[in-house]
């Protein structure tokens, strides 16, 4: 519920971080605004800590303060306490004013990526306003410069939870159906079976490396290693791969493999 009533400007704290604009203040579109005080709609607040806190009505404040107005007009937004006040004053800006621009937009979908990493990228770009690619697009970036993890899980639009789909070079789900089966095998039997499903899924994984982006040859894997890893971490990571390596070189060798040919 929304309830309306006139406050001193004095009154009205502001928070600069939910603004959603980039750039801040426009003082262009501040100047406009001056021009005809008279048909503003009313600033948007929340209460909170007795005082009143601007969620959207940015520009239209500093219109007034230049004006030197001691009061405006605002409507009062009543919000549980657990709510994203930043999600709040995004959603508010979007609906009139001056646009939010395309940057704008870009980092109210960062926000959200960095702070919810599960939510789905439909479900974001809903929120902010974007194509789904590009919302997918900011997340890569995040999670190739390491500031966000890789989750296993979405959660759409109504709480829905998904797996979205393996992404290239990254080892497949074990099958549930076959997981399903060792419940009612021997212990021996369920520890051969998962040795034996991983070693599927390592192939898999090991065979559509070369769709991976910039992996065309092994130097390109080298230089990709040296430029995101530290000395110690290559080091720990060729000790890594040689011995993972060699074991399982050696199973397929065993399993027929023929090193002359391959």
């Amino acid at each position: 519920m929304e309830s309306s009533a006139s406050v001193t400007v004095r009154e009205l704290r502001v928070d600069p971080s939910l603004q959603p604009r980039v750039g801040g203040v426009d003082v262009d579109h501040v100047r406009a605004l001056e021009e005809r005080p008279d048909s503003w709609p009313p600033l948007k607040v929340v209460r909170r800590e007795g005082r009143y806190l601007l969620v959207d009505g940015f520009h239209r404040l500093e219109a007034a303060k230049t004006l030197g107005l001691e009061s405006v007009r605002v409507e009062v937004v009543e919000v549980s306490p657990g709510t994203d006040l930043h999600e709040l004053a995004f959603a508010l800006n979007s609906t009139h004013g001056r646009p939010l621009s395309l940057t704008d937009r870009r980092a109210f979908a960062e926000r959200i990526v960095r702070g919810q990493p599960r939510l789905a990228d439909r479900e974001i770009a809903r929120r902010s306003g974007l194509a789904a690619n590009t919302v997918g697009a900011i997340r890569e970036r995040l999670k190739e410069s390491a500031q966000i993890e890789q989750t296993t899980e979405r959660v759409g639009q109504g709480g829905y939870l998904y797996r979205p789909r393996r992404e290239t070079g990254e080892l497949p789900d074990a099958d549930p159906v076959e997981a399903l089966g060792d419940f009612f095998s021997s212990r021996e039997r369920r520890q051969q079976r998962r040795i034996a499903r991983y070693l599927e899924r390592l192939a898999v994984a090991l065979e559509d490396h070369h769709r991976l982006k910039g992996w065309e040859t092994n130097d390109d894997a080298v230089k990709a290693c040296r430029a995101a890893l530290d000395r110690e971490r290559l080091a720990e990571l060729a000790q890594e791969l040689g011995a993972g390596a060699h074991n399982v070189l050696r199973v397929a060798v065993a399993l027929g493999y023929d090193e002359a040919e391959g």
